[in-house]
């Protein structure tokens, strides 16, 4: 993938490039997703990537299966919450002439599909409980049936599977099979928001900025210093995916060479704002001598405790006589 413009950070790229796999960043949250990828593609171990929607988990899998033995064999995708009942099993499995009313020929599924390479479920928590069944069965030996068929199958297919979601969660709610999930999440894999990646979100955005302007012959070639200040200030909570949905806005109504920030939209315009309010109200809590904080703690633990002060001393883990001497030190002040 090509390089960011802003790509002379001083990171430790010892071992990767700025660029690894599609990726763009060298923020040590990302040095440390690459490096997990490089241990784990080289086998055959499940795979099983969280993340906020839009943090790269399907690149990530791409990455997986680039990286492996695999690479030379087809990479099939089954976004799993788009399906529903039997149409879901009939794209994981595949099925035969006849097999569901409107089945008028034998279809292959993602598992044919992928033979000999790599199958990634991806929104798998959305994936119905009876296929989850099917595909829990699946995992055990990797042999399948097509519906309306009795032969059985053998694949020889890695599986990656990722969600949004919280599989806890999923789980808590009978939503997602505990038994399927510790099938599937024997190596785990968390991707990092955009806000917490530094200055990966500058680098991301010369590379939309330089690949959108080309393919529009756009006048635009660079940002205002404010406004990369105000990229990395801002929360991002569509990460990457809104971060790109942005910089292809801007560079198809921008006139001028530099997206200034009074191009950007409010919520990135007014970040810095809100980022210096949050500030200021955290140092108001602190903003007062260091023996009025703990007066007003140790008071709260007598307070706590109906007076009881050796008690209040165990609570806080100091000596009553400690409490004495900052009682009779107070009243001096």
């Amino acid at each position: 993938m090509e390089k960011g413009k802003n790509s002379n950070k001083t990171a430790d790229k010892t071992d990767y490039p700025e660029s690894f796999g599609r990726f763009i960043g060298t923020s040590s949250a990302m040095l440390d997703i690459y490096k997990k990828i490089e241990n784990i593609a080289p086998t055959d171990t499940p795979v099983f990537i969280t993340g906020e929607s839009g943090t790269g988990k399907e690149v990530t899998a791409q990455a997986l299966h680039y990286y492996s033995d695999r690479r030379e064999k087809p990479f099939i995708a089954v976004n799993c919450a788009t399906f529903s009942g039997s149409l879901v099993d009939s794209a994981i499995f595949g099925h035969v002439k006849g097999a569901f009313t409107g089945a008028d020929q034998n279809r292959a599924g993602a598992i044919e599909q992928a033979e000999g390479g790599t199958l990634f479920l991806d929104e798998i928590c959305e994936m119905p409980l009876e296929t989850q069944a099917k595909l829990l069965r699946f995992t055990q030996d990797l042999t399948y049936q097509k519906l309306g068929s009795d032969v059985l199958r053998k694949a020889d297919i890695r599986i990656i599977c990722a969600t949004n979601c919280n599989p806890a969660e999923c789980i808590k709610d009978k939503h997602f099979r505990e038994d399927l999930y510790y099938r599937l999440n024997v190596f785990p894999i968390t991707m990092p928001p955009l806000r917490n990646r530094g200055e990966d979100v500058i680098d991301l955005a010369y590379f939309y900025l330089e690949k959108y302007a080309a393919q529009i012959k756009s006048p635009v070639t660079d940002f205002s210093q404010h406004a990369l200040h105000l990229f990395c200030l801002y929360d991002w909570p569509g990460n990457i995916r809104e971060l790109q949905n942005l910089i292809r806005q801007l560079v198809a109504t921008t006139k001028q060479p530099i997206i200034t920030e009074a191009t950007l939209p409010d919520p990135i315009q007014k970040c810095a704002f809100h980022k210096k309010e949050k500030a200021a109200d955290g140092m108001a809590h602190i903003s007062m001598p260091l023996w009025k904080i703990e007066k007003r703690a140790i008071e709260q633990a007598i307070t706590l405790c109906g007076g009881n002060i050796p008690k209040a001393a165990g609570m806080l883990d100091i000596s009553p006589s400690t409490i004495y001497r900052k009682i009779q030190s107070w009243q001096d002040k």
